[in-house]
């Protein structure tokens, strides 16, 4: 079952890998299965998106990386 979520999260990194992030308990990354970005509609001044699927040590999540505010969002995971 999808859940959407599309809160903030804070992500740790070893290097430049994604390694893990906390939302009421700990999911540590194992690997990103796809990533892509989308412009959104930037004549409405909506800003890029980097869109990430992972999988994590608890469900399969996509997280959203807004470069504009260097912002990670968990917007859903599924179980």
């Amino acid at each position: 079952m999808s859940k959407l979520i599309n809160q903030p999260i804070h992500l740790k990194y070893l290097g430049d890998f994604p390694l893990s992030f906390s939302f009421g308990q700990n999911f540590c990354i194992q690997y990103i299965v796809n990533h892509w970005r989308e412009t959104g509609q930037w004549w409405l001044g909506e800003p890029e998106l980097y869109i990430y699927e992972v999988r994590t040590n608890r469900c399969h999540c996509e997280l959203h990386f807004l470069p504009e505010s260097k912002t990670w969002i968990l917007y859903r995971f599924t179980d």
